[in-house]
């Protein structure tokens, strides 16, 4: 069966070894103090009487103890005192004893002697057997004895003991049976989580690990299980993305490609011909080369397979290097650029990344703005962050694609005339997440206002 090979199942029957074996200890510990407990107490009231007896012969006479003697005789019991007194002679004097055992030692001290049946005048089962015995002898050479059955005292423990196995048993099974109910609630758990998983395997990447009210550790793994299956979905999801956007912004300048290397062999030119042919094909060519090592670049850095140069580094020189030569280039094409930077803040990380993430942001900017529009390039320090600010006055996003634009090829339709990619602002994100930055988009009314901010602990 297939519960029986279950984890739960093999330390449920481990657990309830244990506990039976400390229950075992623990019973047979309680016996054994409680038997000892019976007997102090038969030894405790044999002695006892016997002073008593004692001292009534020494206080009152001799008749006075054959009178109490003979009075306490009358009547059965199977936990009653058992006396005996004899003379000197060895004559019975008073007593409920028929007859004087032998080999008891008269020296006051409570031993275990062997009691034949016809010593006890009452007759009832199991009588015969080892009793405790104590007895002394009188002042005037008399002996005196007293016993005690331990019929009911044996059945006490018989009682207790058999209370004991009882528990014992009953504790062993309700554990099995627990562990039992445990197997099956946990096995039910793992099937529902090996259902989900056989589900994502077999391509279903929306099904999820449901969760119960009880908010436990197979909650807790299945909300982790669940946010692992997400994040999957939506890999894969961006890989079946990014395979349909290559075919179909790759299709066009290839396809320009071949057409135009085909027109040209259709018939002869001259040389010059040729030239253009083959500058515009390299032209292509180069596009897509750009585009393939975007690709690549971002798939290292999100993997964090790429860092490079991972070193200390001035971030004001390197923003201001690269502020100055889109700052001319904005200025050619009539456009206000202003350049904020504010000197020494150092950042630890990768140069080249950043300033490629700072490049990509000025292009864009410096793309999607209008003759007379505004960019801004802004560093500085601010509550103990650093903060990267670009820019402009253009056309802008809209506030609900700022999550999509940061995706692999996401181009929006007013960009779709101009060239590019889509590229650019994922490698942004991807260089952001590397170095523990965020990334955060806002509306410049009217443009766009993109905003790097470092940790202080990355200086």
């Amino acid at each position: 069966m297939r519960l029986l090979h279950t984890t739960a199942i093999r330390l449920s029957l481990r657990y309830a070894f244990y506990f039976a074996l400390l229950m075992m200890l623990g019973l047979g510990g309680l016996y054994w103090s409680s038997s000892q407990y019976i007997d102090a107490q038969i030894t405790s009231n044999l002695e006892y009487q016997l002073d008593f007896l004692v001292s009534l012969d020494q206080q009152q006479g001799r008749q006075k103890l054959l009178n109490y003697m003979n009075k306490q005789s009358s009547g059965m019991s199977k936990n009653r005192l058992y006396k005996i007194l004899i003379s000197r002679q060895g004559k019975k004097l008073a007593g409920n004893l028929n007859d004087w055992p032998e080999g008891i030692i008269t020296d006051k001290v409570v031993r275990n002697d062997w009691f034949d049946s016809h010593l006890i005048p009452e007759k009832f089962p199991d009588s015969d057997g080892y009793w405790p015995v104590i007895a002394t002898k009188l002042s005037d050479g008399s002996s005196l004895l007293l016993t005690q059955s331990i019929v009911q005292a044996e059945d006490l423990r018989e009682f207790t003991l058999s209370s004991m196995l009882i528990i014992l048993l009953f504790s062993i099974a309700l554990t099995i049976l627990l562990g039992w109910r445990m197997g099956k609630t946990i096995l039910h758990r793992m099937d529902t989580i090996n259902v989900v998983a056989s589900q994502i395997g077999q391509g279903k990447l929306n099904q999820r690990v449901p969760l119960s009210d009880r908010d436990d550790e197979f909650d807790e793994l299945a909300s982790h299980l669940n946010d692992m299956f997400k994040q999957l979905e939506q890999l894969i999801n961006g890989m079946r993305d990014v395979t349909d956007n290559v075919a179909h912004d790759l299709r066009r300048p290839l396809s320009r490609l071949r057409n135009r290397i085909e027109v040209t062999l259709l018939k002869s030119r001259d040389i010059v011909d040729y030239q253009q042919t083959l500058n515009s094909a390299l032209t292509d060519i180069d596009g897509l080369i750009k585009t393939f090592n975007a690709l690549l670049e971002i798939a290292q850095v999100e993997s964090g397979s790429y860092r490079g140069d991972w070193l200390k580094f001035d971030l004001s020189a390197l923003t201001e290097s690269i502020g100055i030569l889109f700052k001319e280039a904005a200025e050619e094409d009539n456009k206000t650029f202003q350049l904020s930077i504010e000197s020494d803040i150092n950042i630890k990380g990768n140069p080249h990344l950043l300033g490629q993430a700072i490049n990509n942001l000025l292009e864009n900017a410096l793309k999607y703005t209008s003759d007379t529009d505004n960019i801004e390039l802004k560093l500085f320090k601010q509550n103990d962050q650093i903060l990267l600010r670009v820019s402009d006055s253009g056309m802008g996003i809209p506030p609900k694609e700022y999550e999509r634009v940061l995706q692999r090829f996401v181009r929006l339709e007013a960009s779709r005339s101009s060239e590019g990619n889509g590229l650019g602002l994922c490698l942004v994100k991807a260089v952001t997440d590397l170095h523990q930055a965020d990334l955060i988009l806002e509306s410049n009314d009217p443009g766009l206002k993109v905003c790097l901010i470092f940790a202080s602990n990355t200086n």
